[in-house]
């Protein structure tokens, strides 16, 4: 063994070459880095060859200071920025499990890997989110055998953007298959910090919390509408289906199952149904759309996502709801439909979600006028018992989207609304239940939810709201959901849900 490996073997582990190319640094020199640090540590290194220690980590750790590792790489000068990981011991759950960390993404700054090269027509990514007409960027992460897909402990990474997202706080991202050529809801990227690397050289970064190994990233600037539209349009084409069935994937946020107007129309013109069907996710319940295209009139860009909540609501401000609801009454089990779409709903449209089985008894439901402060009563909902805990809730004679609500007793009061009187004996289409044994029998199972046919002037007040505006409030669920929701996907299949629909519809 020479004198040189010597000297290297006792320096400890090689960990990277100064961006300059000016020196190395090894692992004994890093800890004595860490160890002589006042607060966080900076390290600019180039991209290739850097391998970071577990036992520089570990003295991070016990230090309990930062670490910032600054990369770049071979360009068009000496100081061309790759990417920033930064190492923070408040964000270590869990033992580090790996002897060493390869650092760097993998970025070929002459290669398409974002929306605004010349070429970006050419990266597959582009015909994923081909007519979004958003701005996007794709990244890599560092691979380590069999860590495939976990979260690197204690790791954020900012990577460097060309410009795409300039002005952007907030940014949707998304895991990317390349194998499948898909895309996944992840969450949101954020604006990192600049990284200065010269008086006349500042690249902007993109900051993607708790990444994991090996896996690829997609960040764009608009949300992606994952509906597969040409999928949909060619079976209404097709004369051999009579109804078409999407299953959604795991939705949070609105704008990513957007149902265009144009699909309603073709629709209409074949007089297929089509339903889509949303699993159930965290405290979300399982839900489905139906659209019957015998019975569509006026048509409009649906956004398909919907968020629930059960009631008592205790928290209205925090999770951006109308206040009028904390008025209700604590004792009466009810649940609150809060559509991202606002705006018309077409003529033969049923939503159907899984909920309590309390509100299969009876199952009342009411409009959230905002602008009056008022209740409108529209109908009873039908439902289907699937166990002690669980009923399928179908709702019909929606016409506008905005807050609905479902209760399972009559509201009383002065803000609540019914069309031709709530007890009136001579109103032949009253929406309220029937008094007569024979029809309050099986009150859970009817044909049609009573108090939808609105021909005779009964349909709810066509006054469209704006809704309050609120960032994020789609993945909130706030400390007054029910724990009960979480299990709604594993209670009752898709397949069910679509069956009871079928049947009641």
């Amino acid at each position: 063994m020479s004198e040189t490996e010597n000297l290297q073997t006792d320096k400890g582990e090689l960990v990277g070459t100064t961006y300059n190319g000016n020196s190395q640094i090894y692992e004994n020199d890093l800890l004595q880095m860490i160890e002589d640090a006042d607060g966080s540590l900076t390290i600019q290194v180039m991209k290739y060859g850097l391998n970071i220690p577990a036992s520089v980590l570990e003295k991070a750790l016990e230090q309990e200071k930062k670490l910032i590792i600054e990369i770049f790489q071979p360009g068009y000068d000496a100081a061309m920025f790759n990417s920033r990981w930064v190492f923070d011991p408040a964000r270590v759950y869990w033992s580090l499990d790996t002897e060493s960390y390869p650092l760097g993404i993998n970025l070929d700054l002459d290669a398409p890997y974002y929306s605004g090269h010349p070429d970006s027509a050419s990266n597959p990514f582009s015909s994923i989110v081909s007519g979004d007409g958003g701005e996007w960027s794709v990244y890599d992460m560092p691979e380590v055998e069999g860590q495939e897909g976990w979260t690197i402990p204690g790791f954020y990474v900012e990577v460097a953007q060309r410009g795409e997202f300039d002005g952007m706080e907030r940014m949707p991202l998304y895991g990317y298959d390349k194998e499948r050529g898909i895309i996944t809801q992840w969450g949101y990227a954020s604006r990192g910090d600049d990284a200065v690397v010269s008086d006349s050289i500042v690249w902007h970064t993109i900051r993607i919390d708790s990444p994991s190994w090996g896996t690829s990233y997609a960040v764009l600037s608009d949300e992606h509408n994952y509906l597969p539209v040409q999928e949909i349009q060619e079976q209404i084409r097709d004369e051999n289906v009579s109804s078409i069935e999407v299953q959604e994937g795991t939705c949070y946020l609105d704008n990513q199952y957007v149902l265009p107007a144009e699909i309603l129309d073709q629709l209409r013109d074949s007089g297929k149904t089509l339903f889509f069907t949303s699993p159930g996710v965290e405290a979300q319940p399982t839900y489905s759309w139906f659209f019957d295209g015998t019975e569509i009139t006026d048509t409009t860009d649906i956004d398909l996502h919907v968020q629930f909540y059960e009631g008592p609501y205790n928290n209205t401000q925090g999770l951006g709801l109308p206040s009028m609801l904390q008025g209700l009454p604590g004792d009466v089990p009810s649940m609150l439909f809060d559509f991202a779409h606002s705006g018309i709903v077409p003529g033969g449209t049923t939503l159907s979600v899984t909920a309590s089985a309390e509100l299969a008894k009876e199952g009342y439901l009411y409009y959230v006028n905002e602008e009056d402060g008022t209740f409108e009563y529209i109908g009873q909902t039908s439902a289907e018992i699937e166990n002690e805990y669980f009923c399928t809730l179908n709702v019909s004679g929606i016409t506008h989207c905005s807050y609905y609500l479902v209760t399972a007793r009559e509201l009383t009061g002065d803000n609540v609304v019914v069309p031709g009187g709530p007890s009136d004996p001579d109103e032949p289409d009253n929406p309220l239940p029937p008094d007569t044994p024979e029809d309050t029998e099986n009150p859970v199972e009817t044909d049609q939810p009573a108090g939808t046919d609105n021909s005779d002037g009964q349909a709810v007040q066509e006054v469209q709201v704006e809704k309050v505006e609120q960032s994020g409030a789609a993945v909130q669920t706030g400390d007054n959901t029910p724990v009960l929701l979480a299990a709604f996907a594993a209670v009752l299949s898709l397949t069910a849900v679509i069956a009871v629909l079928r049947k009641k519809l």
